[in-house]
């Protein structure tokens, strides 16, 4: 990827740094305390899936097998013990699950901005990919800014959603951003415009689809936490 589309891209850093938690492509906030990413029909979430919970259930039954032994202590059935140490399990796996559900909801808006973000790398290796098939001797100039405007409000939107998550009192700063979004859409649509003739008017069109869906998804988490 040439550099100045490199420097396009948010790195995992930069979105930790935004949206205040540990981010990767399949969990949020981290393995142990956090919840998976939505939806879970993403290419390879579900394996992550199938695979992660008869690992965290066979972590409980060990956890689960001190205290089901003292809990039992003095029964002579084998099967009265193991009865303890899988209630204890299932009790707290099913625990885990509504906490994940809950979180999930919770973070559910930036869960479909990190989805945009997803898709705005996608669009970067498209024109990386084309340049490398020979479509273009250099990106356009009015190509990397219309990225970038994408990429700004991208950011944009994950700081509001941090804010309006964390900071339900912060209302100028939160309305900065969605301000800011705002603009960078109207530049966008802009561009889109005067270029729709040229080789770029897909990679301009879905930077603007992909800043519409991020004006909208902030604008809903912004009116659903004011009616609160």
């Amino acid at each position: 990827m040439t550099p100045a589309l490199e420097d396009l891209r948010i790195s995992t850093l930069e979105i930790e740094r935004l949206s205040g938690l540990e981010v990767s492509d399949h969990f949020l906030n981290g393995f142990l305390i956090g919840t998976y990413r939505l939806p879970l029909n993403a290419p390879g979430r579900l394996l992550v899936v199938a695979t992660t919970e008869p690992l965290v259930l066979g972590l409980l039954l060990m956890f689960a097998t001190p205290i089901g032994l003292g809990l039992a202590r003095g029964s002579t059935s084998d099967l009265m013990v193991l009865g303890w140490i899988g209630a204890i399990a299932l009790g707290l796996w099913i625990v885990r699950q509504f906490r994940m559900w809950l979180k999930a909801r919770h973070l559910r808006s930036l869960m479909r901005l990190l989805d945009e973000v997803d898709h705005y790398h996608q669009v970067l290796q498209a024109v990386d990919l084309f340049e490398q098939l020979g479509g273009a001797e250099q990106t356009q100039t009015t190509i990397l800014e219309a990225l970038n405007k994408a990429r700004e409000s991208l950011i944009a939107g994950l700081m509001t959603e941090k804010i309006l998550r964390q900071n339900r009192g912060l209302l100028s700063r939160r309305q900065a951003l969605l301000d800011n979004i705002e603009q960078n859409l109207i530049t966008l649509q802009a561009i889109e415009l005067q270029h729709q003739a040229q080789t770029y008017s897909d990679i301009l069109n879905q930077a603007v689809d992909i800043s519409i869906r991020v004006q909208d998804e902030v604008t809903q988490l912004s009116h659903l936490e004011s009616s609160r």
